[in-house]
C-alpha cells in the first residue's frame, strides 16, 4: 500500500509544486477580495516535487481532500505545517491565501510571516503581511512594510490597511492618518495614499477632510473608483444633488459601469427618488440579467412604487431560483398581506424554508391567523414548524407565546412556555419571555422567580436587572431594592435610555423628585417614548409644574395618539387634556 500511495502522491506533485492550479472548496467559499490563484510571475521560489519529503507531499494531498470535504481545520493545519517544515514560499503563499479567505486570522498571520521570511523581496508577501499586522494592531510594522514597497517603486496596496482598520480605535486611526500625512509629503500624488487616508478620515468622522482628499484623488486619477468615493462623501455631507449630478454625468460616458450605476441608484433611494431608482435598477438588470439580487431589489422597488403586478411577477420568477426562493416567497407574502389577501400571503410565508426570513415568516403567519381568531390553526402551524425546524424550536416557542399572549391568551401562552422550559430548563430567552407573560397576569412572584433564575445564570444581565428593578419600583413598595438593581444595570449600560427612565422612576417613587426629573428629561431626550413621557409628566405634575407636564404629555400624544399609558396618567391627573 505504501508504494501505491507514494505513486499517487508523486502523480499529483506537479499540482502541488508552487501550489498553482489547485482547486479546493475553500476557493469557492473565499471572500470576494481574496485572490486564491497562484501568481506564476511571483518572485517567490518553490521547491521541486522531488525536493519535498514524501510525508509532506502526502500531508498536502490530504489537505486538499479535506478542503473538498469542508474540513478546513485539516486543510489549514497541514498547509501551515508544510510551510514551516519546508520554508517554501509557494506553500506559505498558498497557506496565507486560504487562511485569509477563511478569515482564519492567526493562521494567516503565521503563514504571511513565513511567506515574507522565505521571499523577503516579494511585494505580494509584504502586502499580505502588512494587512495582517494591521489586524494585530501592529501599525508601525505594517506602515514600514508598505513604505518599503513605495520606496522600491512597487505599487503598495494601502487598501488592505484601510480595510483592516475598521476595528481600530479613533486614536489608532489618527496615528495611521498622521503616518500617511508623512508619506504624502514624500509622494504627494500617490493615489493609494490619498484613497486610504480619505477612507480613514471618513471612519473617524472627519468627512470634510475626507472629501478634500477624495477630490484631490479624483483630479489625479479620475475614474469610477475615485468618483464613487467622492460621491459617497458628498452625499454623506448633504451635497446629494452634487453627488447625483456627478454620477449621472459619468454614467453618460461609462454606461456599463456597474459600481457607478448601483451607487447612483442607492443615493436615489436615500433621497426618496424611488421611481428614478427603479429605472436605474431596470437598466442594471438588463445589463446583468443573471444577477438575482438585482432582480430582487427591482421587485421590491416596484412594490414600493405601487407597480404591484410587475413586482409580484419578478418575485414569482425568483421563487424558481433555489438560492432566492425563501426571500422571494417572503416578500410575496408581504405583498399579498398589504392587499388584504391573507390566504395567499400565508401560502407564500409557509414556503419560506430556511434563512433569515424563516422566523419573520412564522411571525406573520401567526399575526394573520390571530387577526381571524384562528388560534388552533396557529398552534398547529407552530407545532409542525418546531418538528420541521429543530434548530429553531426555542425561537418558535417564543414567537408563538408572544403572539398569543399579545392577543390576550396569556394562560395558554404560559402553558406553552412551561412545556418549552421542561425541554430547555435553563434557556434565558424562554425564562425572560415567561417572566414578561406572567407579569401580564399580575403574577409578580412568578415573574420575579424567572428573572432571579436568569440572574443566577447571568448576574450582569443589564436588561434583566432593569426589568426586575423597574417592576419592583412600579408595582411594589420595594423601592430601595429596585434602586439597587437599576443602578447596577446603569453601571453596565450607562447610555441605555430605558435604564435611565427606570432609574428616574425609582427616584420618583423614593420622593427624590429633583433627581428623578433630571434623569427622566435625559431619557426622554435620548428616546422620545410615550412611557418615558408619562413618567416625566407625572414627576413634573407632583412638583407643581403642571403646565410643563401638560406640554410633555401633549407632545407625546401627538407622536403616539393611541398610547394607553399616556391616557391613563392624563385621566388620573389632567383629564381635560384628553378631551
Amino acid at each position: 500500500m505504501l508504494n501505491k500511495s507514494l505513486c499517487l502522491i508523486f502523480a499529483t506533485a506537479a499540482l502541488i509544486s508552487g501550489c498553482s492550479g489547485l482547486q479546493t472548496s475553500s476557493d469557492i467559499s473565499r471572500s470576494d477580495n481574496t485572490d486564491m490563484s497562484a501568481d506564476k510571475s511571483s518572485s517567490a521560489t518553490t521547491l521541486a516535487p522531488a525536493d519535498i519529503e514524501p510525508d509532506i507531499l502526502y500531508g498536502l494531498l490530504v489537505a486538499e481532500l479535506a478542503g473538498q470535504r469542508n474540513r478546513y481545520d485539516i486543510l489549514l493545519g497541514n498547509y501551515l505545517s508544510a510551510a514551516k517544515k519546508t520554508g517554501d514560499a509557494g506553500i506559505a503563499k498558498r497557506t496565507t491565501q486560504i487562511a485569509m479567505s477563511l478569515r482564519a486570522h492567526k493562521v494567516a498571520t503565521a503563514a504571511a510571516e513565513l511567506w515574507y521570511q522565505s521571499a523577503p523581496n516579494d511585494p505580494d508577501a509584504k502586502q499580505a503581511l502588512a494587512g495582517q499586522l494591521v489586524l494585530d494592531q501592529k501599525l508601525d510594522q505594517a506602515i514600514a512594510l508598505l513604505e518599503e514597497l513605495l520606496a522600491s517603486d512597487n505599487k503598495a496596496n494601502f487598501e488592505s490597511l484601510t480595510a483592516n482598520s475598521k476595528n481600530l480605535s479613533n486614536v489608532q486611526r489618527n496615528d495611521l492618518i498622521q503616518q500617511l500625512d508623512r508619506l504624502l509629503a514624500i509622494y504627494p500624488n500617490n493615489s493609494q495614499l490619498l484613497l486610504s487616508q480619505s477612507v480613514l478620515l471618513q471612519l473617524n468622522g472627519r468627512t470634510e477632510d475626507a472629501l478634500n482628499r477624495a477630490n484631490k484623488l479624483y483630479r489625479i486619477e479620475p475614474g469610477p473608483r475615485s468618483l464613487s468615493l467622492k460621491s459617497r462623501l458628498n452625499h454623506q455631507l448633504g451635497h446629494t444633488t452634487k453627488a447625483l449630478t456627478d454620477l449621472e454625468k459619468s454614467l453618460k460616458t461609462n454606461p456599463n459601469s456597474r459600481p457607478l450605476r448601483v451607487l447612483y441608484a442607492q443615493i436615489l433611494i436615500d433621497d426618496k427618488q424611488l421611481l428614478a431608482a427603479q429605472q436605474q435598477f431596470a437598466i442594471l438588470l438588463e445589463q446583468f440579467p443573471q444577477d438575482h439580487q438585482l432582480k430582487l431589489t427591482l421587485a421590491l422597488l416596484n412594490l414600493e412604487n405601487d407597480s404591484r403586478e410587475t413586482g409580484n411577477q419578478l418575485l414569482q420568477e425568483l421563487t424558481n431560483i433555489p438560492s432566492m426562493a425563501d426571500e422571494a416567497h417572503y416578500y410575496l407574502g408581504q405583498s399579498f398581506e398589504k392587499t388584504s389577501r391573507a390566504d395567499e400571503a400565508i401560502h407564500h410565508y409557509k414556503q419560506v424554508a430556511s434563512g433569515s426570513k424563516l422566523l419573520p415568516a412564522f411571525q406573520q403567519i401567526g399575526t394573520l391567523l390571530l387577526q381571524q381568531d384562528l388560534l388552533a390553526p396557529l398552534q398547529q402551524v407552530f407545532e409542525v414548524g418546531r418538528q420541521t425546524h429543530q434548530k429553531q424550536r426555542k425561537n418558535l416557542f417564543i414567537i408563538e407565546a408572544e403572539l398569543i399572549a399579545e392577543k390576550g391568551h396569556t394562560t395558554t401562552a404560559i402553558e406553552l412556555l412551561n412545556i418549552a422550559l421542561e425541554e430547555f430548563p435553563k434557556d434565558i430567552n424562554l425564562l425572560y419571555t415567561r417572566a414578561m407573560t406572567v407579569e401580564k397576569n399580575n403574577d409578580l412572584a412568578a415573574m420575579e422567580n424567572d428573572l432571579r433564575a436568569i440572574l443566577s445564570l447571568e448576574p450582569d444581565n443589564a436588561m434583566v436587572l432593569n426589568a426586575l428593578g423597574y417592576t419592583l419600583a412600579d408595582r411594589t413598595t420595594r423601592y430601595e431594592e429596585a434602586l439597587a438593581l437599576i443602578t447596577r444595570a446603569k453601571e453596565l449600560k450607562p447610555n441605555d435610555p430605558a435604564i435611565t427612565d427606570s432609574l428616574g422612576w425609582a427616584q420618583f417613587r423614593l420622593g427624590n423628585y429633583e433627581e428623578a426629573i433630571k434623569l427622566l428629561e435625559q431619557a426622554l431626550n435620548d428616546f422620545p417614548d410615550h412611557e418615558v413621557a408619562a413618567h416625566l409628566g407625572e414627576a413634573l405634575w407632583v412638583t407643581g409644574q403642571q403646565q410643563r407636564a401638560n406640554q410633555v404629555w401633549s407632545d407625546a400624544l401627538h407622536r403616539t395618539p393611541d398610547s394607553i399609558i399616556l391616557k391613563r396618567v392624563i385621566d388620573r391627573l389632567s383629564p381635560s387634556l384628553n378631551q
